[in-house]
């Protein structure tokens, strides 16, 4: 039986809001024994404008996830997205979607044991905590609480093996029950590979169209040349014609006006694979701040200039973000680790241990004295002195020189 305590109730400053407040992980990828992400505001001084405030904790709309390559910080983002391509699938994906969900491999018992997948979310003035558990062929078990009005958590439902269908999870067809959350599900978008996703590349496709100034606004930071992007038709290799997205560049005359050059170019020909990348996010950052929802993207910053990164973050700790809409990303760029920039509880690390186990902890649970606080740099720092774990191990370099010889 489920036996975490429960959260009290969230009233939002502003009605209707929707949140990721907690992720639960056991036995999932990399991760072998039981992990908690949190997006709860502690108590502590920074940055307090960069929150959600709610009558019972502040909310963060920012966190980022650092770590060695090969960490395990992805597995947090396809925790997240397993959990939701399970509530829309399509019947007769379920093996499929099973497929996803694997196990801790590295350890016989870990592979016979169930895999858990929990979130907690706020939603208009309740609080839910959904999840399940499930081996490789079904949902052993599935539940979903609701708290409101500062009342002792409700079950909504709470199913075993022994119910019906156990290749496909209940809370599909509760959904249909409950739009809001629905809603909240459907527009959240956990991204792996931009340039590669073709519901990334859509969604900046609809924004190209319907909020063009504002896309263009943001590609121009990184290339101010930029005069305006059109999709046009391209032939791809199969021999058929697909949309591509075409840059109109523009020149500054003797007298210090611009003119665009008509012709165009393929986007992806004249422009830098940072640029080509933030094309790919423009879209869902900028459908994010819109609706309110939850984006996360592994490896956000890469090939990115710094400065690219602080002004998206920006975007999602400042006015801009009017719905309370959450950026969560996994980065190694740690020229934007530092005090001015994140609160202490937005920032987490995952590190492997020698068992190939994935530990995730908290720069808030880490001691500071006021010196280190008040340095803006004292992160980055103790970040690369390995302080905080989660940073690769590199052997002496000397062994390169050995020719072989005594």
């Amino acid at each position: 039986m489920f036996s975490r305590p429960f959260f009290a109730i969230l009233i939002a400053r502003r009605g209707g809001i929707s949140m990721l407040v907690e992720l639960v992980v056991d036995n999932f990828y990399s991760f072998r024994d039981e992990i908690t992400f949190s997006m709860i505001g502690t108590h502590i001084p920074e940055h307090p404008h960069t929150l959600e405030e709610t009558n019972i904790f502040p909310l963060n709309k920012v966190s980022t996830i650092y770590g060695a390559n090969a960490s395990g910080k992805s597995n947090l983002l396809k925790a997240i997205a397993v959990i939701q391509e399970g509530l829309f699938i399509e019947p007769g994906q379920e093996a499929e979607w099973f497929a996803k969900i694997k196990p801790f491999h590295l350890d016989a018992q870990s592979e016979l044991k169930e895999t858990l997948l929990e979130i907690s979310f706020l939603c208009g003035e309740s609080l839910y905590r959904y999840g399940f558990f499930a081996s490789r062929k079904e949902i052993t078990e599935e539940y979903l609480y609701i708290e409101k009005n500062a009342n002792k958590p409700e079950t909504i439902f709470h199913r075993l093996t022994s119910g019906p269908q156990p290749q496909r999870l209940w809370m599909t067809e509760q959904l249909l029950q409950m739009p809001l959350i629905k809603k909240w599900f459907h527009n959240m978008h956990i991204i792996l590979q931009p340039q590669k996703n073709e519901l990334t590349i859509s969604k900046t496709k609809f924004q190209l169209k319907k909020n063009k100034e504002h896309l263009l606004s943001l590609i121009q930071i990184a290339d101010p040349s930029i005069y305006d992007i059109e999709i046009r038709q391209e032939m791809n290799e199969e021999g058929h014609f697909d949309d591509a997205f075409y840059v109109i560049k523009q020149k500054r005359l003797l007298d210090g006006s611009v003119v665009p050059i008509r012709e165009g170019f393929l986007f992806q020909d004249v422009e830098s694979t940072g640029t080509v990348k933030l094309l790919a996010l423009a879209g869902p950052i900028i459908e994010a701040l819109e609706k309110g929802s939850l984006l996360m993207v592994d490896e956000m910053d890469q090939s990115f200039h710094t400065l690219m990164t602080r002004y998206i973050l920006e975007l999602f700790r400042g006015k801009a973000n009017k719905k309370g809409a959450q950026l969560v990303f996994s980065t190694h760029d740690i020229s934007n680790l530092r005090s001015e920039l994140f609160r202490r509880d937005q920032v987490w690390f995952v590190e492997k241990d020698r068992e190939g186990n994935s530990h995730l902890e908290s720069l808030v649970a880490f001691k500071f004295d006021d010196s280190e606080r008040k340095n803006s740099y004292a992160f980055y720092q103790n970040y690369l002195n390995g302080k905080y774990g989660a940073v690769p191990y590199l052997p002496p370099a000397d062994w390169w020189a050995d020719d072989g010889q005594t």
